[in-house]
């Protein structure tokens, strides 16, 4: 039975957290200060008492369509860290800048760990903020890559929604949509500061958005528009407010093991 998350990390909360979000309950072991926060938690059950995104200010409703963010809105609204992150209940940052470096220290030892808040407590000395290491997430450019997998119309109406409600924003929502490489899975380390300011601006464009669109028809993974959508506005929110960033690998508990990453690694010096 894992225990009572928020009585173990209550003295966590007071200053630094990293939030894991998860729809149900997982028995991965987590590092001090590493909070779990359920999900969905309307509808999800919640054996092991994670903290819930329903209680005070919340939009638990909407979880089958902005997926990690509902957790996210209630960082913003309810949680008083000094310096806040947001994780995966199976996908973590690690301590590594580099996937490369990543699965070589897996090659040799055998396993990897989530990092320490104490890593990260260093790292955020000198940036403003920690993202996953940069990806391609297909063929093309952001937005080719998004058009071949979603609904490209989604996209338009996204832009449409930025150059009105944030114009300022809009040569940093070009610029990203032309790059071919972007941090995915909406993770993230920043002060709660830098936080709240992005939560601002991204709700209320996605907010906007979800009324100029219609998903009734998509299917369940497609209903998840406004998580995907957020992933591209994580890197164009940064672009924009030219901060500086920190990038660390990111790994998957139930990929990475010595034989995965031997696969991986051969394939990046290939590359």
């Amino acid at each position: 039975m894992i225990a009572d998350f928020r009585r173990l990390n209550s003295c966590a909360m007071i200053n630094m957290t990293m939030y894991v979000i998860t729809h149900k309950a997982f028995d991965y072991p987590l590092p001090t200060g590493y909070t779990p926060i359920l999900v969905g938690a309307d509808k999800n059950a919640n054996p092991n008492h994670y903290q819930p995104d329903n209680e005070g200010e919340n939009i638990s409703d909407k979880n089958p369509s902005y997926c990690e963010l509902t957790g996210l809105y209630w960082l913003w609204k309810n949680a008083n860290d000094e310096y806040i992150g947001l994780s995966h209940y199976r996908r973590y940052f690690s301590k590594y800048p580099t996937r490369g470096r990543m699965y070589l220290a897996t090659i040799i030892k055998g396993k990897v760990a989530p990092v320490s808040l104490k890593k990260l407590d260093e790292v955020m000395q000198t940036t403003d903020w920690i993202l996953s290491e940069p990806e391609q997430g297909g063929e093309g450019n952001v937005k080719q890559q998004f058009e071949n997998f979603h609904n490209a119309n989604d996209l338009a109406i996204t832009r449409q929604v930025i150059s009105e409600f944030s114009p300022k924003v809009l040569s940093a929502f070009d610029q990203v949509m032309q790059q071919s490489q972007i941090s995915f899975y909406n993770m993230f380390y920043t002060s709660k500061s830098e936080m709240d300011a992005y939560c601002e601006w991204l709700f209320k464009i996605l907010f906007e958005v979800e009324k100029r669109t219609d998903i009734t028809n998509y299917d369940q993974y497609q209903q998840r528009l406004y998580g995907f959508l957020s992933e591209r506005l994580l890197n164009v929110w940064i672009k924009y407010r030219q901060v500086s960033v920190t990038y660390l690998a990111e790994y998957q508990t139930d990929e990475l093991d010595r034989s995965y990453a031997i696969d991986r690694f051969k394939q990046k010096l290939k590359s």
